[in-house]
């Protein structure tokens, strides 16, 4: 969407540490049932219990619910797939890096005790090699950057809850309108009123779940791709338009790097997740929890 004022266009990297330090993960343990797998990487049953009990603080036996295990479950699948795609390009820190790495998530408030701390380490490894660059690194982007290489030529409408979005799904599967019903449930007051367009823009103009929505809907060949949150609401996305660009080399990214390979690492990586845990959608990158009834939503947008 075009955003209002303040709308974030790049992760920050003062952002990425916060955000890791809330972040809890577990390795995995007990059954030998694989509940969640990225690449190499994998979570068993009991690896997600702990995982989940150590974000809430509650014991790994207490029931949770399901929005909130999915989120968790996410920021492992985003976190992980970034690890994954570095590797395959033997991109893998070193001690002297992981403590280094150890060392900022401590001064970012980390408890040293915490025992997701060595998984927040290696995420936080990551994100400290990406934005070093190095061969590596640039040879993993350069291989998927066609991926990134389009504008962004979309519309949108934005609705308050999930449900309220998987019901506007509903509504344009049945037959609805997307102009118009931009025009009658859409929260976005600019875009509404011109029946969701938000024109064509460069990579970098949205929040990154947005584009990354956007992104695997056009390498997915989908013209419509939702619910898609930020921190505005939810987002049913179409796509208006398929226009490809020439890519941004590797040493013009800047800032954007570890939003560019965090977005290459999503639309590339291998995810699989037990349907228990939350619903993997591929095309917005999303772990996602399962939706509720369509007739209360339905209901709300007037339908």
């Amino acid at each position: 969407m075009r955003p209002p004022t303040g709308f974030p266009f790049v992760i920050r990297r003062h952002r990425l540490v916060v955000l890791l330090v809330l972040a809890m993960a577990a390795s995995a343990c007990g059954s030998s049932v694989v509940a969640v797998r990225v690449g190499d990487s994998a979570l068993d049953r009991d690896g997600v219990a702990t995982l989940v009990a150590e974000v809430t603080g509650r014991s790994s036996d207490a029931t949770i619910d399901a929005t909130t295990t999915a989120a968790v479950v996410d920021r492992f699948v985003q976190y992980e797939s970034l690890v994954d795609l570095l590797a395959s390009y033997d991109v893998v820190a070193t001690p002297e890096e992981r403590s280094t790495a150890r060392d900022r998530l401590l001064a970012a408030g980390m408890d040293p005790g915490d025992l997701s701390l060595p998984r927040l380490i290696g995420w936080q490894a990551a994100l400290d090699l990406v934005e070093a660059g190095g061969p590596g690194v640039r040879a993993a982007y350069e291989a998927h950057v066609g991926l990134l290489s389009y504008e962004l030529c979309t519309s949108h409408i934005l609705v308050t809850q999930e449900d309220d979005a998987h019901a506007v799904i509903h509504l344009l599967a049945t037959g609805g309108d997307f102009a118009a019903l931009a025009v009658s449930v859409s929260q976005d007051p600019g875009s509404g009123q011109a029946g969701g367009s938000l024109g064509c823009v460069p990579l970098g103009a949205f929040v990154p779940t947005f584009e990354r929505a956007v992104l695997g809907a056009l390498a997915g060949g989908l013209s419509l791709v939702g619910p898609v949150p930020s921190q505005f609401g939810f987002h049913v996305i179409r796509i208006d338009e398929v226009r490809t660009v020439d890519p941004v080399p590797f040493e013009a990214l800047g800032p954007r790097a570890s939003a560019a390979l965090l977005q290459v690492a999503g639309l590339s990586r291998e995810v699989q997740v037990d349907a228990r845990y939350g619903i993997w959608d591929r095309a917005v990158g999303r772990v996602a929890p399962p939706p509720g009834p369509l007739a209360p939503a339905l209901v709300r947008l007037g339908s």
